[in-house]
């Protein structure tokens, strides 16, 4: 009896001391594993992984059998050291089995597809970029109805009520207005022709509605209107034998003597129609058409900017943020691209300085005439950066 009660007892720890060797070597590797991936952390571990190599935390000894026997043929485990761990287990930056930290993880990106290439990898490719482009003409359309809406409560405000409206206000009218002529022929062709508005807005985007252009689209459109310019300026340039000079124009008592000497000649009546079509085409204008048609036309564009310059005059220059301030000077002949917004709220100031001035009324035919002059002018502090 008392033989059976020592083998079940020396049988039951020899399990539950396998049970221990089998965790331990488990949390062993684990935390290995974690000090060999971060070295740094090593010596603040040691003691620790030092405590799992000791002989008391499990039996090393044969069951039945006392640890006086040595030649009974029983191998007992013993643990490796921990820098032949170290050495086994060392992984090197950039191998395979090596953990990339996880700011790495966060900053990959999908390549990009690659360009279509073939008839119908073109085919496909235009195809998607109308079918955005419509989507885009959509949304316009969406916008511009709203635009008419507050434009008409606007137009009741200031009927009614006698608003005064601020220059935000009034270029909401006057663009609104604008793009609701145009609607009429852009509507027969996006209900008409639909697949035939990406051509438009390339060859005439003068059709389209202001509310469906992007950003994008629009920089396109100045930058065909500021090399159209250039051509103009230096064909003007050195076919000038007037004693009107850049010099002169960009000086503002100069110019108000130019303006007195020669205003009677800048008047529309006396400009014939190849200079009214040069004056309009400068100022982004349709330049076809006989000499009533351009003289009005023109006359309508330069009534819009003197009563934009007003506002302005009120207002100040200082709020208007950099997009404001390139359309405004675009829509007075002015560069507006590739230049700091300094030299835009300069050109600006100088023109609303000539356009309202107190001392003389300058023909806004000479306005026009003196932008082809100062197309590439530049202002003092612009040339000492």
């Amino acid at each position: 009896m008392t033989g059976t009660f020592i083998r079940a007892a020396t049988r039951l720890g020899h399990q539950v001391n396998a049970r221990n060797l089998s965790s331990v070597s488990h949390s062993g590797l684990r935390l290995t594993k974690l000090l060999v991936v971060q070295p740094q952390v090593f010596q603040a571990r040691a003691p620790m992984m030092s405590r799992f190599a000791q002989s008391s935390v499990y039996s090393t000894t044969k069951p039945g059998s006392s640890g006086s026997n040595k030649d009974d043929g029983y191998v007992a485990p013993a643990p490796a050291s921990m820098e032949e761990i170290s050495h086994s287990h060392a992984l090197q930056a950039g191998s395979m089995d090596a953990v990339a930290p996880e700011s790495n993880i966060s900053q990959t990106t999908t390549p990009p597809p690659p360009p279509p290439t073939g008839v119908v990898g073109k085919a496909k490719d235009f195809l998607r970029k109308g079918k955005e482009i419509v989507i885009q003409c959509k949304d316009g359309v969406k916008l511009l109805w709203v635009n008419k809406k507050i434009v008409k409560d606007l137009k009741k405000a200031q009927k009614e009520n006698g608003h005064q409206l601020t220059r935000r206000e009034f270029q909401l009218i006057h663009k609104t207005d604008i793009d609701v002529k145009r609607m009429i022929p852009f509507g027969l062709v996006f209900l008409l022709a639909t697949e035939y508005i990406p051509l438009i807005i390339i060859f005439a985007p003068q059709l389209i509605p202001t509310t469906c252009v992007t950003p994008s689209q629009l920089e396109g459109r100045r930058k065909k209107i500021h090399e159209k310019r250039s051509v103009m300026t230096e064909k003007l340039i050195r076919l000038n034998r007037r004693e009107i000079t850049k010099e002169s124009l960009a000086n503002y008592n100069s110019f108000m003597t130019i303006s007195k000497k020669y205003g009677e000649a800048f008047d529309y009546e006396m400009i014939d129609r190849e200079h009214l079509s040069s004056f309009c085409k400068f100022m982004g204008l349709n330049g076809f058409g006989p000499k009533f048609m351009l003289k009005k036309r023109l006359g309508k564009h330069m009534d819009y900017i003197r009563n934009d310059d007003e506002l302005l005059q009120q207002e100040g220059i200082d709020g208007l943020s950099f997009s404001e301030l390139q359309l405004a000077n675009e829509e007075r002949g002015m560069r507006s691209l590739e230049v700091s917004k300094e030299h835009l709220e300069k050109s600006l100031a100088y023109w609303l300085k000539l356009s309202v001035s107190k001392d003389s009324t300058v023909p806004p035919a000479l306005l026009v005439f003196s932008r082809m002059f100062l197309l590439h002018s530049t202002f003092k502090s612009d040339t000492k950066k």
